[in-house]
């Protein structure tokens, strides 16, 4: 008798004050494959250009393959159907988050900070010179 793998299934919310205050998301996780794939696809969305589409593109039909369910309606208070169609009906935003909060409940870390995003201030250690310095030269 062998071990039997399940695959868990997410359950994304959003806290108070956030953008998607309310919003309930149920998704599948990924094998590793799966997200490695997505992890590219993310990379390509971030390189800009033509790679950008492509993986934007490949982000959101891996999102609409594992994606259970949601309660997500559009202005008219009609449901949002849970379906690749469904998710290119939102705003980009609006999918980023969602893959965002996905990605860090497979990961169990956070998604990677946005390009924009300040680093601080550097680091006291980072501007010691490490090289020794060459011996003075006797007069």
């Amino acid at each position: 008798m062998g071990f039997k793998v399940k695959r868990k299934t997410y359950k994304l919310v959003w806290q108070e004050g956030h953008d998607l205050e309310g919003l309930e998301v149920m998704v599948r996780s990924l094998d590793t494959g799966q997200f490695l794939k997505l992890t590219g696809a993310r990379a390509d969305r971030d390189a800009g250009g033509e790679q950008e589409e492509n993986g934007t593109r490949r982000m959101l039909d891996m999102l609409a393959a594992n994606l259970v369910s949601w309660n997500a309606e559009d202005e008219d208070g009609q449901p949002i159907p849970a379906t690749i169609d469904g998710i290119l009906a939102q705003d980009v935003a609006f999918n980023v988050a969602v893959i965002d909060a996905w990605t860090e409940a497979i990961n169990g870390v956070p998604a990677p900070l946005s390009q924009t995003s300040s680093d601080g201030q550097p680091s006291l250690e980072a501007s010691i010179p490490m090289e020794t310095p060459s011996e003075s030269l006797a007069s």
